[in-house]
């Protein structure tokens, strides 16, 4: 329920970036200019009865203040001034002291403080706020209210009356601050139902959202869990060599969907809770892009998809841009692509757009010759959990989270993902960014023929303490032609260290028995300071712990489970720094 309270308020907030001051009655902001224009509108009022009973500097006294108050509303719609209910309720009461002076006891004007006192509850938001804004409020109210009875009592009123006009003016006050109390005490009750209202449908919404979220969510992540443990199932009794070859690309398919997956959900969740941050790093943005869908090719060609890649030349240069979430929004619109397209090509497309002394702006697009979607829906197929119908194949697609999650991601990155797109031609998503040049960024241009594709001579020592990752890091590695040394705690990495320290880097997983990898990584910096160390885990790494990672002593991190060729490139990279 905090959750929802609190996101209740921050609309309130984004609300009054955007005041509409008479309509909207559920936010408390808007309620001060309410009350506001309803203390004008009084004042009027009572200021044309003092003038027709014939006391005209009553009548001069209230045009002065509506006219303050007035004034007071006009600032703080143009956010020349804050703190409106302060400015408000201490203009109200220095009114009634004055003209207490002006009046006196007989005219009965103290008895506006009561239904000063009842509007404080609904022009401050004790949900928001502490009690002490309340507390001020009422101590001025009172204080004040004091002061006048001691106006009233010990100095002799200005304005002069007859009999008849005191009666009549004492009879006036009283029926608006009678009216005036019950009308603040009915609208106090009907705000909080507003508000009871409103935190109850957003309970509700939140409920749903959270339902299907976990209903989507279950579909997704069993549908390529059941292709893995069927694949399982099959390997076991299959024995021909073609037959193991195509189950294991199923299998590999399933695997890589079932970790984007996951992916998307932690992703989801940390940007529904405003957690994921931007961190741009030094990247050249052709090879980048030359890069991002290597990993897809194959799943194309099996589908017998053609996949294209045109990259403007003038991007190989070297700008910050945050690799890792650029590379998570294609890899989301590839994926999209893949799955609504069953023949015809998937392309690329990055051109430059325009240039000046510090930044360079790109116009990147994702085309694909798939199914399409309608214009009616292209609103829509931003949204959470949406999915798209196919009435050629009769069934649901879902898009699911991907495009969600790119929208957002790009949205951090203060851009737009936009569609073009047309039922049975195909889609065309795209998107326009800048981006900061480096201080070298004309130095370093990406050479296409020189690719690391191995680690041939290069000595790596793993420190991990599940048998099975560790099989798998080592195969892998082993496969880049690297010289693996295995060790299956922190302290027996140290010996295996004292034993050979000619390591050339170290992936050391987190959580181990005997010594974790935090004490053996601080160990090892102090005796071999020149080997590069790099966080092997498969804890929820956020930018909070990648930096706290980086702060301890770590060059960088590899997430598990992973991709062999995330491996090497995170592997090449630090040996090319150390």
């Amino acid at each position: 329920m905090n959750k929802i309270t609190d996101r209740y308020h921050r609309l309130i907030k984004d609300d009054e970036k955007h005041l509409n001051p008479l309509f909207d009655l559920k936010d408390v902001p808007k309620r001060v200019y309410q009350f506001g224009i309803a203390a004008v509108i009084a004042g009027i009022a009572v200021a044309a009865c003092d003038a027709f009973l014939g006391l005209y500097l009553s009548s001069f006294l209230l045009g002065c203040f509506c006219f303050t108050v007035l004034m007071f509303l006009i600032l703080r719609y143009n956010e020349a001034i804050q703190h409106l209910p302060f400015f408000i309720i201490a203009t109200i009461c220095a009114f009634l002291i004055v003209s207490a002076a002006f009046e006196g006891f007989q005219s009965e004007q103290y008895l506006y403080f009561f239904p000063l006192l009842v509007v404080v509850p609904i022009i401050v938001d004790l949900k928001q706020t502490q009690y002490r804004q309340s507390f001020t409020f009422i101590s001025i109210i009172i204080c004040s209210f004091f002061a006048c009875l001691l106006v009233d009592m010990n100095v002799p009123h200005i304005e002069n009356f007859t009999l008849a006009q005191i009666n009549d003016l004492a009879l006036i006050n009283r029926v608006v601050t009678i009216s005036s109390t019950i009308l603040f005490a009915v609208s106090y009750i009907f705000f909080e139902r507003k508000y009871i209202n409103e935190l109850m449908e957003q309970s509700t919404r939140v409920v749903d959202s959270r339902t299907q979220f976990l209903a989507t969510m279950g579909h997704e992540l069993r549908t390529p869990l059941n292709g893995i443990i069927g694949i399982v199932n099959l390997l076991k009794k299959e024995h021909s060599a073609t037959q193991h070859e195509e189950y294991m690309q199923v299998l590999k398919y399933c695997s890589d969907n079932m970790l984007q997956q996951v992916d998307n959900i932690l992703d989801f969740n940390k940007i529904e809770a405003n957690e994921l941050e931007i961190q741009p790093v030094e990247l050249n943005i052709r090879e980048l892009l030359l890069n991002v869908g290597k990993p897809f090719i194959p799943i194309f060609e099996e589908k017998g998809l053609e996949f294209k890649v045109e990259v403007d030349h003038a991007l190989d240069v070297l700008v910050f841009a945050d690799d890792q979430r650029l590379t998570q929004v294609f890899n989301n619109l590839f994926s999209n692509a893949l799955k609504f397209t069953e023949k015809g090509m998937i392309k690329l497309k990055a051109i430059c757009t325009g240039k000046s002394e510090d930044t360079i702006s790109v116009n990147f697009m994702v085309e694909d010759t798939g199914i399409g979607i309608g214009e009616e829906e292209h609103k829509k197929i931003f949204d959470s959990f949406w999915q798209v119908y196919d009435e050629a194949s009769t069934k649901l697609t879902g898009t699911r989270l991907g495009l969600t999650i790119s929208s957002r991601l790009l949205k951090l990155m203060d851009t737009k993902l936009t569609l073009v797109s047309e039922k049975g031609v195909g889609s065309k998503f795209s998107f326009d960014m800048s981006f900061k040049y480096t201080a070298l960024h004309e130095l370093m241009p990406f050479n296409e023929a020189k690719t690391e594709s191995n680690l041939a001579g290069i000595k790596i020592l793993i420190a991990e303490d599940n048998a099975i990752n560790m099989l798998v890091a080592k195969k892998v590695l082993e496969d880049y032609n690297a010289i693996v040394t295995s060790a299956y705690d922190g302290k027996d990495a140290l010996e295996q260290l004292e034993k050979d320290h000619d390591q050339d880097i170290i992936l050391m997983d987190l959580q181990m028995p005997v010594m974790n990898g935090y004490t053996a990584m601080a160990e090892a910096k102090k005796l071999y300071p020149k080997i590069p160390v790099i966080a092997f885990t498969a804890s929820l790494v956020d930018q909070k712990m990648l930096s706290d990672l980086l702060a301890s002593g770590f060059v960088d991190c590899i997430l598990k489970p992973f991709k062999p060729q995330q491996m090497l490139s995170t592997i090449n990279k630090n040996l090319a720094h150390a």
